[in-house]
């Protein structure tokens, strides 16, 4: 791997968006609401095909944490294909890749990117309808990673 391999937008395709799960609990209706988030991610490949699977998992819900309070889980994957993916890894010694940061950043930060729109749009006529979902740093998200849950 190239530690500085160059990122070209152009050979990133996103071709396929999936909502796995989406869970909403509405409680009653917030006067102000605030809501904590969490996001955590997880990942898979094809390298023969130059693929990356990309899933996200997000949770709002009330800060208050009440028992009727407002809740909601999703569950998007993400999948890419990206040119010349062998310039983004090295094999390790467990004969398993390890990607760059630069570009799981990257395929991290399109993909919340694309569910801050998705998650917007289905909202709408919920209890957490106007929330847009924060603009956080790629680079955090990388230790956001769900080992085997």
């Amino acid at each position: 791997m190239s530690k500085n391999a160059p990122i070209i937008p152009e050979e990133i395709e996103l071709f396929h968006v999936e909502i796995l799960n989406s869970k909403i609990k509405e409680g009653k209706k917030p006067q102000n609401p605030s809501y904590d988030i969490d996001v955590a991610h997880e990942t898979a490949h094809n390298l023969k095909d130059e693929r990356i699977r990309i899933k996200l998992l997000i949770n709002l819900s009330d800060q208050q944490k009440k028992e009727d309070g407002n809740q909601l889980d999703l569950e998007i994957d993400f999948h890419f294909k990206i040119q010349n993916l062998k310039n983004f890894y090295d094999i390790i010694e467990d004969n398993t890749p390890r990607f760059s940061g630069n570009l799981i950043a990257t395929l991290l930060g399109i993909s919340f990117s694309t569910a801050r729109g998705m998650l917007y749009e289905r909202l709408a006529s919920t209890n957490f309808q106007g929330v847009i979902l924060p603009v956080i740093s790629p680079i955090k998200m990388l230790g956001t990673k769900r080992n085997g849950e």
